[in-house]
């Protein structure tokens, strides 16, 4: 199993992940940015937003247990979207907020190293 390597704002986390998860994860991301265009997206005068839904999403590697979370109705653009990671194994649990662009570059680096 290769390594996904995600780069922090005050360091870096690194983690064991396979290739059907890491394509199950940048599935996830994409659809997050879309929902993030579509909460992003100008209105005209007195139309409302459509609240887009949370992505609460969980995946299993082994005894990892990695988990997304992230509400696009609270971030401006998808630029400005950040996500909150949690990683658990058994007792351990780690949370952190990373930005969605950069969890999506680092995601793609790893992708294209192991196909």
């Amino acid at each position: 199993m290769t390594v996904l390597t995600l780069q922090l704002s005050n360091g870096s986390l690194s983690l064991p992940l396979n290739l059907a998860a890491g394509l199950e994860l940048k599935s996830v991301l994409q659809q997050l940015l879309q929902q993030l265009r579509q909460a992003a997206t100008p209105l005209s005068p007195g139309q409302r937003p459509t609240p887009q839904p949370s992505t609460d999403h969980r995946l299993e590697v082994g005894e990892i247990h990695l988990e997304v979370f992230c509400n696009p109705n609270l971030w401006p653009s998808p630029f400005a979207a950040k996500v909150l990671l949690s990683l658990r194994q058994g007792e351990l649990r780690l949370s952190l907020e990373t930005e969605l662009s950069r969890l999506m570059e680092d995601l793609d680096q790893y992708l294209e190293s192991i196909r």
